[in-house]
């Protein structure tokens, strides 16, 4: 039986905590959870104490990694802050694993049901089909074993889900799995789905041809100040 350890990179999440944690009581097949904090200057601590929670410098793709080496399970589920995985769904995860599926993702739902999110969700999860790559809103999961074996969770300050789907992908394709998660659509609200799909499309291209991570950064943090 696989021992599952979520790890939940967390940053300025106090809005999302109280849904987060509602779900997570009810997950009776993990064995750890672990908050990894990049210095929220939020509630988002006070609302974890008692929870397992380390400190890491900010940025995603820390976070994870760090959460990661200090994981004890034998399988590991990244589950973003603001995301809601029904008890059923992380169950699923658990199953598939046990089953001896490698790695794989849940598939994506966002919190409102207006027509361009259900555009966007369709986007994403037909992305995973089509092309092997789920993001981290997607909830990632994967056997320690390979995890271990592809080096982790890249220490980057964009792209990590990314990069990590694809060093995945290179010896296996992933089962993407009906169960949902349900995420919530914050990214979008300011530059609207349209924008921000094909922002990141491009930032891919950028990384694809090798531009410094620094400065893909820079530019999606330019494009995050002119809600684009």
């Amino acid at each position: 039986m696989n021992r599952l350890s979520v790890i939940v990179p967390v940053y300025n999440e106090e809005e999302s905590i109280p849904r987060f944690l509602d779900r997570a009581v009810e997950w009776d097949c993990v064995s750890e959870l672990l908050f990894v904090d990049g210095g929220s200057m939020d509630r988002t601590l006070e609302m974890l104490e008692g929870l397992d929670v380390l400190h890491s410098a900010k940025g995603r793709g820390a976070q994870c990694r760090l959460g990661a080496e200090h994981a004890t399970g034998d399988a590991l589920v990244f589950v973003h802050g603001d995301s809601m995985v029904p008890a059923e769904s992380m169950r699923a995860i658990w199953r598939a694993l046990d089953a001896g599926v490698l790695w794989g993702s849940l598939t994506l739902r966002f919190t409102t049901n207006t027509l361009d999110r259900k555009i966007g969700s369709w986007a994403a999860n037909a992305r995973v089909r089509r092309s092997g790559i789920p993001f981290g809103d997607q909830t990632i999961f994967v056997q320690r074993t390979l995890y271990d074996q592809v080096g982790g969770m890249p220490d980057i300050p964009i792209m990590e889900d990314y990069e990590l789907s694809r060093r995945l992908k290179a010896i296996c394709w992933p089962k993407q799995l009906p169960e949902k998660v349900y995420t919530s659509p914050r990214r979008f609200e300011s530059g609207g789905n349209v924008r921000i799909m094909f922002q990141m499309r491009h930032l891919r291209h950028l990384y694809r041809k090798g531009v410094d991570i620094d400065e893909i950064a820079r530019i999606y943090g330019e494009g995050r100040k002119q809600g684009v």
